[in-house]
C-alpha cells in the first residue's frame, strides 16, 4: 500500500521533468511506498527514455493521454492514484529531499485535515516564490486563503473532489483549475490548514517576462472562476485584486514605463472581462 501518490501532468518538457525525477529519487522516505503517476499529454516528445532511467529507482506509473489540458491531466491521475494522500507536483517544479515526509508528518500531527497546503520557497536564498506565503500555521477560510494556495503544494485526502476542466494551461480560461478547487474546498466546510513546514522549489514566474497575450489570457480565468463561485467573501478578494492591479497600472504609467503599465491594465480588464463573460 503507498502513502502517498504523486500526479505529475507534463507537456513540452523534458530536462525539468527528469530534475523532478531525480529530487525525487533523493527523498528521505522509504520511495516504495512513494506512487508516482505521470500523465503525459505530449505529441512531439517522447519521454520513455526518461521513464526508464528512472524505472529500477522509482515506483512509475506513465500514462500517455490524448487530450490536452492540465485540470483533465490532474482529474485522470487523481482516478488512477493508489494511496488515500494526492498530490500534484509541476513538470518544473523540485521536492526537496524532505518535502514528502514533511507532507506525511503533518497528517499525522493534524489527522482531521482533509487537505494540507505547504509553499513554494527558494532555500538557497531563502525567499518565498509567488507568493507572500505565511510564516505561521494556518486554517484556512474564506478571507485568508487567498495569498496561502497553490496546486503543486496541496496535499489532499479528498479524492471525491475533481479540478473543473473549463479552467488551467490548456483549457478555455488559461488558469483558474486550482483557485477553483480550493473554493470549491472551502465551500463544501473542508478542513484546510496551510503548514509552511512543506517547501517546494519552483522556478519564479515574473509578470514582467510574460507576453501581454498571456497575461490577458490568465486575467481571464483568474475572472471567471470568481464568477463561478460568487460568495460575498471571495468576491470582497475579487474587488481587492481588480484595484490592485488598476492602481499599479497608473503607478507604472506616472513612472513612464508604459509597456508595464499596459500590462497592469491588461490584469484589470481581464478580470473584469472574465468574470462578466462566465456562464
Amino acid at each position: 500500500m503507498f502513502d502517498i501518490s504523486l500526479v505529475i501532468p507534463t507537456y513540452g518538457r523534458q530536462k525539468e521533468l527528469e530534475d523532478l525525477l531525480t529530487s525525487l529519487t533523493q527523498q528521505d522516505y522509504d520511495l516504495k511506498r512513494v506512487e508516482i503517476i505521470v500523465v503525459d499529454q505530449n505529441d512531439l516528445i517522447d519521454l520513455s527514455s526518461i521513464i526508464e532511467q528512472f524505472a529500477g529507482k522509482l515506483i512509475l506509473l506513465h500514462k500517455k493521454v490524448s487530450i490536452k489540458g492540465i485540470a483533465y491531466s490532474k482529474n485522470y491521475g487523481l482516478k488512477l492514484a493508489k494511496a488515500d494522500l494526492v498530490t500534484f507536483p509541476d513538470d518544473d517544479c523540485l521536492y526537496y529531499t524532505d518535502t514528502i515526509s514533511s507532507a506525511i508528518r503533518e497528517f499525522k500531527k493534524y489527522p482531521n485535515a482533509d487537505v494540507v497546503y505547504g509553499r513554494i520557497y527558494d532555500r538557497k536564498h531563502k525567499k518565498n516564490v509567488m507568493r507572500n506565503w505565511s510564516d505561521k500555521f494556518l486554517k484556512l477560510n474564506k478571507f485568508n486563503f487567498h495569498l496561502n494556495y497553490s496546486a503543486i503544494t496541496c496535499f489532499t485526502r479528498d479524492k471525491e473532489l475533481f479540478f473543473d476542466e473549463r479552467f488551467g494551461v490548456g483549457s478555455q480560461y488559461g488558469v483558474g483549475e486550482e483557485l477553483d478547487y480550493i473554493m470549491q474546498l472551502l465551500k463544501r466546510e473542508k478542513t484546510v490548514y496551510f503548514v509552511p513546514d512543506i517547501d517546494i522549489w519552483h522556478p519564479e514566474p515574473g509578470v514582467n517576462a510574460m507576453s501581454a497575450e498571456k497575461t490577458y489570457y490568465y486575467a481571464l480565468g483568474y475572472g471567471a472562476t470568481f464568477r463561478k463561485n460568487p460568495l460575498i467573501q471571495f468576491l470582497l478578494i475579487f474587488i481587492t485584486s481588480c484595484g490592485y492591479q488598476f492602481f499599479l497600472s497608473i503607478g507604472e504609467m506616472l513612472k513612464g514605463d508604459l509597456k508595464m503599465a499596459n500590462k497592469r491594465m491588461l490584469a484589470f480588464r481581464g478580470r473584469i472581462s472574465g468574470f462578466l463573460k462566465f456562464n
